[in-house]
């Protein structure tokens, strides 16, 4: 019993210590960096109805002097995705190329494809469902430190199930803040700027083109294990939103492709933080059930103990991205997320194939 109550300890001193790294990040730095250091690189496949915002937002920034290219890779889609970013393209000054991934597929294709293409220092993915604020990429310049390799952006969801939105901002907090404190443990690909000649110099893509998904993963793996600075870069300004899950059941699916993630090579940090959110969260099942037949106040101290660090980062995040009323749900979350996770381990035993962007993922 004293080795189990220990796992919650640390799960509290890890929580805390996260959220508390995550508001030593909020600093507005100036650093005038040259103009045009930055392509943007979208891929992008079947995103016809969901485009729009981040063609809004690139079409109404108030400076895009850090843009040197907007490269858009269409990963074989097939509805009007790509006649609508064409369309978009002959409207605008800023320097666009559109492509068009022809012998292969992908997401990280695409993504390769795109730094093969640019020649700027640094270049940054964004996911195509996203949006920002039109100060977004003068934040940037003004922020951003280019003596660093790597940079984790600011990802929140701002539609979707309440569900989604709560772990979407946990998620962001626990992550952002590991990596204040030089232990990232996850990266988001909506957003993501790295040194191109260090792209190239490691092919993070070489051995994984074939896995669909986790391109985000792969690159934050490949840059940590080869010594690479990894700085996060974000403010209120610097913002990046998405859509979220549309239901349970998405979140779900999402989930479970997100946590074949962990199964790849590296990122130690990650697995032990990821297996300690398991621990933890499943063991809150058996804890309620053992504290109705026979109620001890050791069962309610270990169940504070997961509480308490879980709303102190959802409070922090929700104040954080103006989304002051999550914190209200943090209770009914606390129940909820442990019968999720009993749910996609089930998943994950029976082998349920998940499909993303209409494409079954290999293991990872």
């Amino acid at each position: 019993m004293v080795i189990f109550a220990g796992f919650f300890v640390f799960y509290f001193f890890l929580m805390v210590v996260a959220a508390l790294g995550f508001t030593s990040v909020n600093k507005t730095l100036i650093s005038n960096q040259s103009d045009s250091f930055l392509t943007l690189i979208i891929p992008y496949r079947n995103e016809e109805n969901r485009i729009q915002n981040l063609l809004f937002s690139l079409e109404n920034q108030k400076d895009t002097s850090s843009i040197s290219k907007i490269i858009f890779v269409d990963d074989h889609s097939t509805d009007s995705s790509r006649a609508q970013v064409n369309n978009w393209i002959t409207k605008q000054d800023l320097n666009c190329e559109s492509h068009f991934l022809d012998q292969y597929h992908g997401k990280k294709r695409a993504i390769d494809l795109g730094v093969q293409n640019s020649l700027s220092e640094f270049v940054m993915i964004m996911d195509s469902d996203i949006s920002f604020k039109d100060v977004f990429f003068s934040a940037i310049k003004k922020n951003i430190d280019l003596s660093h390799d790597f940079f984790l952006t600011s990802v929140i969801e701002r539609s979707g199930v309440i569900w989604s939105r709560i772990s979407s901002c946990s998620i962001s907090v626990i992550s952002l803040g590991m990596a204040s404190l030089g232990i990232p443990i996850l990266a988001n690909g909506a957003g993501l700027i790295f040194r191109r000649k260090c792209y190239n110099e490691l092919n993070p893509f070489h051995s994984n083109f074939h896995i669909h998904s986790g391109d985000d993963m792969y690159l934050l793996n490949s840059f940590s294990a080869n010594k690479k600075s990894i700085k996060t870069l974000f403010n209120k300004n610097l913002i990046i939103e998405t859509q979220g899950s549309k239901s349970v059941q998405d979140m779900i699916v999402r989930s479970l492709r997100w946590s074949g993630k962990m199964k790849m090579k590296g990122l130690l940090a990650t697995k032990i933080v990821g297996l300690l959110v398991v621990v933890c969260n499943l063991s809150i099942v058996p804890l309620l059930v053992l504290s109705i037949f026979n109620f001890q106040w050791l069962f309610l101290f270990i169940s504070l103990v997961k509480l308490l660090p879980d709303l102190f980062v959802l409070i922090v995040g929700s104040f954080f991205y103006n989304e002051k009323y999550l914190w209200r749900y943090s209770l009914p979350m606390f129940l909820l997320y442990p019968f999720i996770l009993l749910v996609i381990i089930f998943l994950q035993v029976i082998k349920y194939k998940v499909m993303w962007k209409e494409r079954a993922l290999l293991n990872i």
